[in-house]
């Protein structure tokens, strides 16, 4: 089986968000993607990216993940800029990639196949931002994926809702 995939998208690669993300994760087999080492080029609508190879490999590696976590600081009340950069380039799975977005997406809910995405992020606000929060949810709906859960942590942090983190940790394992 695969491994289940996290791809970490703060400015800090230890800070709060990934101490989050650890903790979470503790235990369990899951690729780590820090995206601060990561060659992803910036969406642009010719799509033509010179040197960038390690966006679709990931892609591809999120497609055999039976879970992939975005984990991520509220900056803004939105995802941080490295990982809103990987976000807009999922654009090129429904323009010049869409086979692959297709198998991106993958079969019924109730499909092994079926992606399924699980959001960690951290901030300093005692609840977790909700237009973050939505922006997640209507990519996932967008994308057909299966939003599995939310999980927040005020500045890495205990869990705002252990149950959160509970249905994410039963996914990896």
């Amino acid at each position: 089986m695969a491994r289940a995939l996290a791809i970490l998208g703060s400015a800090r690669s230890d800070g709060h968000t990934a101490a989050l993300l650890k903790r979470l994760i503790d235990g369990f087999d899951c690729e780590v993607i820090d995206l601060n080492a990561a060659n992803i080029a910036c969406f642009r609508y010719d799509q033509r990216y010179a040197d960038d190879d390690e966006f679709m490999a990931i892609v591809e590696r999120m497609i055999a993940a039976p879970i992939v976590i975005f984990a991520t600081p509220v900056y803004w009340y939105s995802f941080s800029t490295v990982m809103k950069n990987f976000i807009d380039r999922m654009s090129d799975l429904l323009m010049s990639q869409k086979t692959v977005g297709r198998r991106l997406r993958g079969g019924p809910p109730e499909s092994p196949h079926k992606s399924r995405w699980a959001l960690v992020s951290s901030g300093s606000d005692r609840e977790p931002d909700r237009d973050l929060s939505s922006a997640f949810r209507r990519i996932c709906e967008y994308l057909g994926v299966e939003c599995v859960a939310e999980v927040y942590g005020v500045e890495g942090g205990a869990f705002v809702d252990e149950d959160a983190a509970q249905t994410v940790r039963a996914r990896l394992g």
